[in-house]
This record gives C-alpha cells, structure tokens and sequence, in this order.
C-alpha cells in the first residue's frame, strides 16, 4: 500500500489515512465490514486522533484533540 519513504514526502493527514485504512479495509475488498469508530496516536503532534470509518465507500473523518492538528473529512 505504502512505499518505502512514504511518511517522509506525506503530509500527516495522509499518513493517518494511510494507517487507518490499512488497519480496517483489508482486502479483498478494501471496505470494513462495520462501520468503525476508534482513536489512534495523532501522526503530526502524538495526542489522541479519533477517527470514523464507513462500510460505505470507506469514507474516513478524523480530528485531533489538540487544537490546531489535524482534521479531515473524507
């Protein structure tokens, strides 16, 4: 999925979706069998990123507990 270096040239938004769907879309299908809400280790500051992904599309959304990190909507 990712290549050598990756997290290097990748913003942290990136890097967080990435992981997230790396841990919850496996393949065949690369969708999750649930719908998944969970927190992870923020990729940018290191506080708490919590995040949701959808059996739909595998739409992700996430956001930071630190104030002014990370947040996407996918």
């Amino acid at each position: 999925m990712t290549r050598p270096g990756f997290g290097a040239l990748s913003s942290a938004v990136a890097r967080a979706q990435a992981e997230i769907r790396q841990q919850h879309c496996p393949p065949p299908s690369y969708y999750p069998t649930a719908a998944v809400r969970s927190s992870m280790k923020c990729t940018r500051c290191g506080g708490l990123l919590n995040y949701t992904v959808s059996p739909i599309g595998a739409r992700t959304t996430g956001r930071c507990s630190s104030a002014g990190c990370i947040e996407w909507r996918d």
